[in-house]
């Protein structure tokens, strides 16, 4: 069955995060039940120039000084230009992926252009908040809140630092490759497993062949090894 992140945790008897960073915030609609739910502190990561502009617009309604937009592409390494594939449904399937089995699946989304971005890893954008003055910011996130097209594992792979911090990891997750060259589901748990997480609870709709899956931190749940 389909699951909401926040009702989820209070079932479980378990800590509501305080701080979350948010990757592919598209126009921000989730802030309001990010605040409404206890978030006291964020890190939005936008790609997209326009749903940026509307997501700055939008956290600038919260106090300024905790939840913080940041314009940027995160990846596996700092440094490359991708070709990001921007689609028609306000930029929201948008990747550095290339789609896959999505044409057949989300006929009515297109493809329309291509834009060329240079990525930065998890890792070096929350150093870079650091040294711009906003280390508690960045020591209060303890909620990753991913919706990147496919792209999740790749950027995973470049917050090996930060990982260790967050005590929920809430992501899209999808099946049949509606992304050319998409991680399958299950490569995400054995990497999480190995860095200390434990899938708790996974969805995928149909037709779509995408949805969420909550990976908690073993210590929280004691879970061994």
């Amino acid at each position: 069955m389909p699951f909401s992140l926040f009702p989820r945790l209070r079932e479980l008897g378990l800590p509501g995060p305080i701080g979350v960073l948010q990757l592919g915030a598209s126009y921000g609609q989730e802030l309001r039940e990010f605040a409404e739910n206890g978030i006291r502190a964020g890190v939005f990561v936008e790609p997209l120039p326009e749903p940026f502009a509307h997501l700055s617009q939008t956290c600038a309604l919260l106090p300024p000084e905790r939840f913080i937009p940041v314009n940027a592409l995160c990846a596996e390494t700092s440094g490359k230009t991708f070709r990001f594939h921007v689609a028609s449904n306000g930029g929201m399937s948008s990747s550095i992926l290339a789609p896959g089995s999505h044409l057949a699946v989300n006929p009515s989304v297109h493809f329309t252009h291509e834009l060329e971005l240079v990525s930065s890893t998890v890792d070096e954008l929350l150093q870079r908040e650091e040294a711009q003055g906003r280390g508690r910011i960045v020591a209060a996130l303890d909620l990753l809140y991913m919706d990147c097209q496919g792209a999740e594992f790749q950027i995973l792979r470049g917050a090996s630092r930060y990982l260790p911090q967050f005590k929920y990891i809430y992501t899209e997750v999808m099946r049949n490759e509606l992304y050319q060259g998409q991680v399958p589901f299950l490569g995400y748990c054995h990497y999480l497993d190995a860095l200390g997480f434990t899938l708790n609870d996974v969805y995928f709709g149909y037709p779509e062949q995408a949805g969420n899956a909550l990976f908690i931190r073993k210590d929280l749940v004691a879970v061994r090894g």
